[in-house]
């Protein structure tokens, strides 16, 4: 070979070297940039709010803040308590326990969650399942909807 022919390949590989060597250092400031943003949210990011009646935890998700819509209810015979609601993973979740206080054993039923507004207008529906209970019995309920609706001020029990 000659040596132009050295020199210019010499130049060729410090050339892809050099290109390398920034690819890496930019590859390595974006992935740093972002594990920074992940792991440090800031205070304004904790502090925003979907809508009137909910908050944004740390993990991202949804939680309903309306003191009305938390308070244990008399729907259709049942007594609703220990209500949790908000959006999870894309979805909005109501989890209760409900209590059949309608005098007689209960067979299975789907029912509907309908979250209503302030104004007590209907705001979406939500499909429920509960199992057969006895009188004077407890169990769980858990509703889940892939639309938002998390910002609901209350809600009933359609069975």
């Amino acid at each position: 070979m000659k040596s132009k022919e050295k020199r210019n390949i010499l130049i060729l590989i410090g050339v892809g070297l050099i290109i390398i060597c920034a690819i890496w250092v930019c590859t390595n400031l974006i992935n740093k940039k972002d594990k920074e943003t992940v792991g440090n949210p800031t205070q304004e990011t904790n502090n925003i709010s979907r809508g009137e009646y909910t908050k944004v935890e740390q993990d991202g998700s949804v939680v309903n803040t309306s003191k009305k819509l938390h308070e244990d209810k008399e729907e259709s015979g049942f007594s609703v308590s220990n209500i949790s609601f908000g959006e999870e993973n894309g979805e909005t979740v109501l989890k209760a326990r409900i209590t059949n206080k309608t005098g007689t054993d209960q067979a299975a039923f789907f029912g509907n969650i309908v979250l209503l507004d302030k104004a007590g207008n209907e705001i979406g529906r939500i499909p429920v399942s509960v199992s057969a209970t006895q009188n004077g019995e407890t169990v769980e309920i858990e509703a889940y909807i892939t639309e938002s609706y998390a910002n609901a001020y209350n809600f009933k029990l359609e069975k």
